[in-house]
């Protein structure tokens, strides 16, 4: 999944989390985007399977789309966390660089991380 699909993803998720409806609008002030580009990218979730949307409603992880943003977020707290106890970042500098280098580890990379971070 690319990684500007991802950032939609767990957008969508973190803002869907305490149980509010989740739209578009939403998701374009998050992201800090048009509605436009929002809309490309939904439009792509619905057909990778990983939201439902009605025409100008809510928008809804499937289970597949609620499972993938967990992953994503899990992968993402792993690395940030490792940056922060084990090379001495601060939480913001960990979150910043944890965002960058996710998507571009290979899953191996990213799996000998969780492997020593789990560990410890």
């Amino acid at each position: 999944m690319k990684e500007t699909l991802e950032r939609y993803l767990q957008t969508i998720y973190s803002l869907g989390s305490n149980g509010q409806a989740v739209k578009s609008v939403d998701v374009s002030r998050a992201l800090g985007v048009s509605r436009p580009d929002v809309f490309r990218a939904l439009k792509t979730l619905k057909l990778c399977g990983y939201i439902e949307q009605k025409p100008y409603g809510k928008i809804v992880l499937t289970s597949k789309g609620s499972c993938k943003a967990e992953q994503i977020l899990k992968v993402h707290k792993i690395i940030s966390d490792f940056f922060v106890k084990e090379i001495g970042l601060t939480r913001a500098d960990a979150e910043a660089n944890a965002y960058k280098i996710e998507h571009i580890l290979s899953d191996t990379a990213i799996n000998k991380i969780i492997e020593l971070y789990i560990d410890k």
